[in-house]
């Protein structure tokens, strides 16, 4: 009789188009949506790219070893840091203004650094952060000229001594090896996009809910009267609804990764394992809202939606920021919100690999569902009827 539950219950499942509806489309739908609002915005704003600059260098300039060192820049790295255009001061202006360059180095008696204001026409969001290398390039430059010259004045037998400590880079940071995860910022989106998947198997847990109680369905009353053992019709029903939930998430996570090529910094059979504890969750969730009162179905459904959406919410799927800001003022939030437990452990893999962290969400989630399952069938287990 179990198996003839679990493959009746899977059939009644795949029937339920509201349910398929918002554990499969509309996670597909928006993470499309995702994919053109936030395709190319890194790609633009945050990945590096040689820095435009125009060099106007006076004929009578005293100091000709500044461009020296900009031709230098220019041809070390890949990219290298910085592409110069020679070019007069009216032509490199009009460069500027177009924004084809990021700033102007004006070599004559001084040298110095003409930019556009950040906020300025055409300019994007890189500006800023360009601008600032620019600026550090010509700043110690300066300092080193400033540095040769005093010594020079001082003592010039010890220049030799100090130009090649001037030429090393001094590092005071120590190197931390972390997996080759992917680090764009809006893989969060993402990660939150299949947390709220898999909330939404919520919707499936509480059927079980309440096809399992007479006062609230037809079958129930009939599943109340049969010969058939409770757990084993619910437990039967509940590793159905697992299944397909589960493979409903399973068609997301490869839609994003080898249609829309959104790449998680992880291998794939962790992020899988990781949803499957986070459908867990969410059916035990779903469960035990569903076990509550004698509430309609609808009613009962719109606490699972609300519920599901306020925590994706507050894990950051609408704004970035928002489990940042919850962190800082309130963390007790974040470390009871299933939706944060599971992008976090997707985060922490992305970035850490599998560290303490991560097994302490997964242990949060797990902790979650026993509670829930626990409560939803202590419910069911304690109504009686007075008649069917």
């Amino acid at each position: 009789m179990f198996l003839h539950e679990f493959i009746y219950e899977c059939k009644t499942v795949l029937r339920q188009k509201e349910e398929l509806f918002w554990v499969m489309i509309f996670p597909l739908a928006l993470g499309t949506m995702f994919y053109f609002a936030f395709g190319n915005l890194t790609n633009s704003t945050e990945n590096f790219h040689t820095i435009p600059v125009a060099v106007c260098a006076e004929t009578n300039a005293k100091d000709d070893n500044f461009k020296q060192v900009l031709e230098m820049l220019s041809k070390e790295g890949e990219p290298p840091l910085i592409g110069i255009t020679d070019t007069n001061w009216e032509d490199a202006v009009d460069l500027l203004e177009e924004n084809k360059v990021r700033g102007i180095f004006k070599i004559e008696d001084e040298i110095s650094l003409s930019c556009l204001p950040s906020d300025s026409f055409g300019a994007d969001g890189t500006l800023p952060i360009e601008q600032s290398i620019l600026e550090a390039i010509l700043r110690e430059y300066r300092t080193n000229i400033k540095t040769i010259t005093e010594i020079t004045a001082a003592d010039p037998t010890k220049l030799p001594e100090i130009i090649p400590l001037m030429e090393t880079s001094v590092s005071y940071a120590k190197n931390l090896s972390l997996t080759p995860g992917n680090m764009d910022t809006i893989i969060q989106y993402y990660f939150n996009l299949i947390a709220m998947a898999c909330l939404f198997t919520s919707f499936a847990g509480a059927q079980i809910a309440i096809k399992n109680q007479a006062n609230l369905s037809a079958l129930g009353a009939r599943k109340c009267v049969s010969p058939n053992r409770k757990f084993l019709s619910v437990a039967a029903q509940f590793l159905a609804c697992l299944l397909t939930q589960f493979i409903c998430i399973i068609i997301n996570i490869l839609y994003l990764y080898y249609v829309l090529k959104i790449e998680f910094g992880t291998s794939l059979p962790m992020i899988l394992f990781t949803a499957f504890i986070g459908c867990i969750m969410g059916i035990g969730f779903g469960f035990f809202i569903g076990t509550i009162g004698q509430l309609k179905e609808t009613t009962k459904t719109g606490i699972m939606v609300s519920a599901s959406l306020l925590c994706c919410f507050l894990s950051g799927l609408m704004i970035g920021d928002m489990r940042t800001l919850i962190e800082k003022h309130c963390p007790v939030i974040n470390d009871i919100n299933p939706a944060v437990l599971i992008s976090d452990s997707f985060l922490t893999l992305n970035i850490y690999g599998t560290t303490e962290r991560y097994f302490f969400n997964l242990g949060g989630l797990l902790l979650f569902a026993v509670l829930f399952t626990f409560a939803g069938c202590l419910i069911i287990r304690r109504k009686t009827y007075a008649s069917l």
